[in-house]
This record gives structure tokens, sequence and C-alpha cells, in this order.
């Protein structure tokens, strides 16, 4: 039996409270809403149904008291048996005149009657304990005892539906049980009496136990009701007005159910669908969806989204169809059942993106995607031929002085006219603006690029006519010969040695670029071949960029470090990690020349993925306890795996999560992405520190704090370059004491970089900044001296320097 608490509050054992109890019958006799109403009817007709049976057994039952009492019934006795005989005839007579007529709802006066009713009953039987247990021979009062109490379980089983009329029934009983048992006046009865008493509580407690029970049932075969008839209107409606269409096949695969849709996609009349094979009905498909479907059915293999082109009504129809076998209760196979979806609509869209995606908007030239994807092509294929970047001289002005209009008309006046300068096979591109670029990629030779961009050159000189008006405008012409055995061509528009050799897309895009300004340089108008020789600039940054895909290879790549030192207390409580390059050829490359480089070609990946698992590395072993900070791109921000990997280096090298800090610049809020913060946050999720580097360097610096919140602030060395033009003026050291206390209000810390002389440290330290980095404390070093700056670290401050 249930332990059920007295004080309100569910057992330990998870059992309800009579509290609980008594609540959750309430809805059947207060609430008038229909479902309480139907759920009263489920309740009432539980209990109705037993009528003729309790009836029967209250007669029974008294009878045998009659039948007790048989040598000298007790005056009064005759009457009862005939009131009991005239409420068993009322209650079947109302059970015969509601028979065969469920009722949907009833209401709360029907649960009322019933309670009155079951009062009534356990009255007229208590008038036997009361009027005739005490003084009666003893065979008698143990008959007595007997029914009553087995009539006052089996009424409280049969009652529990209603608990209100239960506990009145059970009530009623016990109370005029106990009281005879005390008017006997027998100490053994009283014991009795109490016994009876803890009898009737417990059997009250589970009967509104199982009562509970019951309405929970209730209520729950009519949720699964209302569930299934929800389910039966969708799976209606959805064959009726969906897109997709359901069907069933036999084992055999013919149809044995088609919704209406069916007929619709395959072109077919309704009534003629069930019964016919399902491969017979897709056999005007194309291929290769028709065998693949039929490999699938015969291989017994489920079917998932299964591209199919069908012609229908003289038109093509892309369908997608799922298929999954049927199997009975016994586990043999009985056929197929599936969804044919129209996806027509989305596969033309995909290609209409596709052709956007593609194709410039305005001038219905290939775009740059196309290009790019041209000249992959051929150099994956060896090919020999030119790239071609060219743009118009001071097409600004055409914008400004005719409007946009009439820039457009000239744009498409230009597309036009490097198509008719093409030969076959050729193409040509619009990047964007005014720029456009022309690939020759049918055995090119200098010859030929030369040939055609002094075509290019001359049909653009030519005027074009715009709004009445008569406009000549000139183009500066880049090219960059690539391919196997590329001759050259050398200077603007000269033979000579030519660079070419290109590996990549993008070494082929910097080389007619390249090219492309060193024409401009020459005085536009003319064309000019990429050569080597083009600017010591342009060779360096080229060279920069080979090299450093080669750099981590080769080993070339280091880490130096450079101390964070608390002003107060002058001890080193942090490390910044910068990079090195020692470039073969070049020398010392600092990360401010080769960081922006990497990032144009995509080298910046690797790169940052080598910084950040040789910090974490050296400072989990060799830095015990330090926090580390390490500088990272926007551009990995933008990598979807970003987080993840990071997650990886701090398991695999041990670097707690807490000693690691990443240094990002204001340049990651130019964009309007917010998947960079969202990965940002994350990993300060993690316990990562993230700081704001060089900050106060851009216009929005305070933008940047309002879009996330930064554990650090390190303000740009702008602010402490020239003491003199700088901290000396109180307005600048308003400006320095400002961000500081901000940076305090939002609970950040605060570093000042490029601190270099005393003046410098004071300034900053009265303005109220927390940290520093800069060559007064010690310049960037590799790990093994910064190792030993470590062991022999002061622990002072310079004399020369003042806290305030």
């Amino acid at each position: 039996m249930a332990r059920i608490t007295m004080a309100g509050a569910a057992m330990p054992d998870g059992s309800p409270s009579l509290p609980h109890l008594l609540a959750a019958a309430s809805p059947v006799y207060d609430d008038n809403g229909v479902e309480a109403g139907r759920l009263r009817a489920a309740l009432l007709g539980s209990v109705m149904r037993l009528t003729p049976h309790v009836m029967a057994a209250n007669m029974a039952c008294a009878l045998i008291i009659v039948w007790a009492f048989a040598g000298g019934l007790p005056a009064g006795m005759g009457v009862w048996a005939a009131l009991m005989l005239g409420l068993a005839a009322v209650s079947l007579r109302a059970w015969w005149r509601g028979r065969g007529k469920p009722r949907e709802t009833v209401s709360r006066r029907a649960v009322h009657r019933a309670t009155l009713h079951a009062s009534a009953l356990a009255s007229l039987w208590a008038v036997v304990p009361l009027a005739w247990f005490p003084g009666a021979a003893p065979h008698q009062q143990v008959q007595v005892a007997i029914v009553v109490t087995g009539m006052m379980g089996a009424g409280a089983f049969l009652l529990n539906p209603l608990p209100r009329a239960c506990l009145a029934y059970i009530g009623i009983y016990s109370v005029a049980a106990i009281g005879a048992l005390l008017i006997e006046g027998n100490p053994a009865l009283a014991g009795i009496a109490v016994m009876l008493a803890f009898y009737a509580s417990v059997l009250a407690l589970g009967a509104l136990a199982a009562g509970h029970k019951h309405v929970a049932l209730l209520r729950s075969q009519a949720e699964t009701a209302r569930q299934q008839r929800m389910l039966a209107l969708l799976l209606q409606d959805f064959e009726q007005h969906a897109d997709e269409a359901l069907w069933q096949t036999d084992a055999q695969g013919r149809l044995i159910h088609a919704s209406p849709r069916l007929a619709e996609l395959l072109g077919s009349a309704d009534d003629t669908l069930v019964g016919r094979p399902l491969l017979e009905l897709l056999a005007t498909a194309a291929e290769p969806g028709r065998e693949a479907l039929k490999r699938a059915l015969a291989d017994l293999r489920s079917v998932r989204d299964l591209p199919l082109r069908l012609p229908v009504a003289g038109a093509e129809r892309h369908l997608v169809l799922r298929a999954k076998r049927v199997f009975g209760d016994d586990g043999s196979a009985e056929g197929w059942r599936g969804v044919l979806a129209d996806v027509t609509e989305r596969v033309l869209g995909q290609q209409r993106l596709h052709a956007l995606a593609h194709t410039d908007a305005l001038t219905g030239l290939p775009n740059r995607l196309t290009l790019r994807e041209a000249l992959e092509g051929c150099l994956r294929e060896g090919r020999r031929g030119a790239l071609l970047l060219l743009d118009l001289d001071h097409f600004k002005s055409v914008n400004d002085t005719l409007g946009h209009t009439a820039g457009d008309e000239l744009l498409c006046g230009v597309a036009q006219r490097l198509r008719e300068c093409l030969r076959p096979g050729d193409l040509v591109a619009r990047l964007g603006g005014d720029e456009f670029a022309v690939l020759m990629r049918h055995g090119a030779r200098t010859e030929d690029a030369e040939a055609l961009a002094a075509r290019l050159v001359a049909a653009i000189a030519m005027p074009f006519e715009l709004q009445g008006r008569r406009l000549r405008v000139g183009t500066s012409l880049g090219v960059a010969p690539f391919g196997p055995g590329v001759g050259g061509v050398g200077g603007v528009g000269g033979v000579g040695g030519v660079g070419g050799g290109s590996s990549t897309v993008d070494e082929l895009f910097v080389q007619a670029d390249t090219a492309l300004y060193s024409a401009k340089e020459a005085g536009r108008g003319h064309p000019a071949f990429f050569a080597p020789t083009m600017g010591e600039r342009n060779r360096r940054r080229l060279a920069i960029e080979r090299g450093l895909g080669h750099a981590l290879q080769r080993g070339e790549l280091s880490l130096h470090w450079l101390p964070v030192v608390d002003i107060a207390s002058w001890r080193i409580v942090g490390a910044e990690a910068l990079l090195r390059w020692e470039a073969p050829g070049l020398g010392p490359v600092g990360p401010g020349e080769f960081i922006g480089i990497a990032e144009r070609c995509g080298l910046i990946e690797p790169v940052g993925r080598f910084a950040l698992q040789r910090a974490c590395a050296e400072a989990a072993g060799l830095l015990p306890g330090l926090p580390v900070s390490v500088n990272v791109s926007p551009v990995q921000l933008r990598h979807a795996g970003f987080v993840d990997f990071v997650r990886e280096v701090l398991h695999d090298t041990g670097l707690p999560p807490t000693r690691l800090e990443l240094e990002v610049t204001e340049a990651l809020f130019d964009e309007a992405d917010v998947e960079p913060l969202q990965r940002l946050q994350a990993l300060r999720d993690l316990g990562v520190r993230v700081a704001l580097d060089d900050f106060g360097s851009g216009p929005s610096s305070l933008a940047c704090l309002r879009r996330f919140p930064f554990d650090t602030l390190k303000i740009d060395p702008a602010f402490v370059r020239d003491v003199r033009d700088t901290f000396v003026r109180d307005e600048a050291r308003a400006i320095v004491q400002t961000l500081s206390g901000l940076a305090g209000s939002l609970h950040m810390r605060t570093v000042c970089e490029g601190v270099e002389t005393g003046p410098q440290l004071a300034a900053v330290s009265a303005a109220g900044c927390e940290q520093m980095q800069g060559y007064l404390a010690a310049p960037p070093r590799p790990l093994a001296q910064f190792s030993e700056l470590l062991r022999h670290w002061p622990g002072e401050r310079p004399r020369f320097v003042p806290l305030h």
C-alpha cells in the first residue's frame, strides 16, 4: 500500500500526499469546463455500470442481518429492511432508464447527487451497528461486524472514482461502527474501535490513491485519443494538400496506397495507380536515378533522397524519392513505404542561384568566382595561357560628373567591347567596380597575348556614346603569362624576360596586379607584362608569400616572449608570445610585415595554429604558473573549427584555460558577421581570457566594448610614444585616465604597451594603468633567455620612476 503522509508533502518514494490527492479530485467537482464534464461522465459511468451488482449485494447483506436476528427481530428492523429494498429499487430504476445511453458529459450536480446517494446508503447501513450491535448476542455481533466491515471495504473500492462519495461512505460507516463499539462499553471492544479507526483511515487513503490513478488513466486515454484524432486529421490534410506524396507497395512492388498528390506528380489518373508496379510508373525517369532505384529495391536497401528527373506534360519535373521496407508483426517483409516530393522549384532556384553566383548582375559577364574556377582548371591541366587585368582610367570622375546611371552604361559598353575582342574559348569577367579580367586559355603564345592586349586597349580608347555625349576613357592593363614554356615580354609592351611559372591562382593574380600597377606608373593606356624586375616592394611581397608557405616545414618560425609587468609591485605577471621569422634570403621579417600577407594569401591558418600550439607547449613546460597571451587574426576566428582546435591544444599541452589569453584587434568588429564573436564567447566560457589589443587606435573602440565583454584592454602604444607631445598635455593624460577608469568599471585590467622610458612609466602609472609592456622592462627574447630573465628579475621598480 502506498505510504502517504498527512502533512501534505509527498513521501520520499514519490507517493502523493493527501492534499495532493484531494486537489487532483477538485476539477471533478468544481470545474465547469467541457473536459471536466467528460471526465465526470467517464467516472460516474464506471460506477453506474456496477449498480445491479452493488444493489444485489446490499439486498443480500440486508437479508443476512435479518436472518441473524430471526429468533426475535428487534424493533424497527423490518422498517429498515423495507427502506433498504426501496433504496435498491430506486437505484435499479435509475440504472435501467440510463442503460445503453452513454453520456458524453455530465454536470457537477450529477456527481453531487452521487455523493448524496452514497451518504444515504451508508446512513441506512449505519443504523445496524448503532441500533442493534449493542446488547446483541455474540454470534449476532460477529455477523454484524463482518457485514459492516465488508460493506465498508467493498463500497470504498467501488466508489473510488468519485472521491467525495467514497469519503462520505467510509466516514459514515466508520463513525457508526466505532460508536457501536464504544456504546457496548467493553474495554476489549474499545481497542477494536481504535484499530477500526486506523483501518478506515488507511482505507480512505487507499481509495483516494486508486481514484487518483483512475482519473490519471482517463486523462491519459483522452489525450491519446485526442492525439490520434489530430494525427489522423494531419495525415488526411497532408495527403490532400502537401507537396509530398505518400505511397506504399506490397511485397511485389505494386502500389496498395497512393495519396492523390502522387497521381499529380506522375501525370497519371488517380484511379489507375493502385495495383500498378512503382517501377513501371517511374519507367520514364532519366538515368542514373531510375537504375539506382532498381538496384536499391532489388538489394532490399532503404532509399533516401534519391533524385529523379521525370518528363511530365512536356516539361522536366525534378523529384526526390524516399523509401523504406515495411515489416509485419511476424517480421516478414510486406513491401515498401515512402514519400515522393516535387523539388522542381528548389532545383531551378539552385540553378538560378548558381548562375547569379557565377555571373555579374550588371554586365552579364562571368564574375570573379567563375574566373578563379577557370584559372584553377588551366593550372591543374598544365595549359599555357595568360591572365589580363584591366581597369578604366578615371572612372570615378564619370560617376561623379554624370551619375551612376551613366557609369553603369559605360561598364556595360566596355563589357560588350571586351567580348568582341576575344578569341573563341577565351573568357572575360568583371571583378567588380571598373575592374575586368580576360583569361586566354587555349595555347596562348606571347605574341597572342600582346596582340589581344593591344586590341583591348584600342577598343576601350574608342569614344562611347553616353546620354547624348561622346566620352573617351582609357584603360591600364597588366598581363601575367602562365604555363609551360612561357617566353617573355618585359617592361611595358616590349619583349624580355617574363616571370612565369605561377603555381596558384593567387600568385597569378598578384603577378597580373603587379603588372597593372606598373602599367599605371608608366603613364596609363598601355599594357604591361609581368616581370620579376617590377619593383623591390612587389618582389619582396611575393618572396614573403612564397617563403611563408615553406617556413613552417623548414622550422624558420619561432616565438619570442615579452613580459607583462605589474606597475605597482614590479613583478612579471604574464608574457606575450610574439612570432619571429628568420627567412633565408630576406633576413628577419617582422609579424607586421608577413601577417597581413599570410591573411591575404590564405596562410594565416597554419601560421596561427603553429603560434598557438608552440606558445601553449612552451608555457606549460618552462613557464609554470605564468599566464600567456597569443595574438589571433580575425581570419582564424572565421574558421568554424577554431574553438575545437583551441580546446584540443589546451588538452594536449596540459595548459589550464585560465592561463591562456587570446588577443584580438578592433578589425574583428569591422564586419557584420557575429560568428567570430560567438566563437570568442565559447572560448571565454571555457575559461580562456580575451584581450582587446591596440585599444584606442580605431574609430569604433567604444563600440567594441559594447559588443563583447573583454577581460583585458591593451592601450595602444601611440598614447605613450612621445612624452613631450602626449602625456605632458592634460588632454592626453585625461584620455588615458578615462580609458583606465572605463576598464576598471567594466572589471577589465589595463595593459599599456610600448613603455620605453621612466617618464612614460610614471605618466601611465599616474593615469591609472595597472600593467605595462615595453623595452623599459625588457625587450622580446627567446624562451631560454626569457626563463633566465624570470629567474633574475629584480622585483622592484627602477628608482628613477616614481609611482605617482
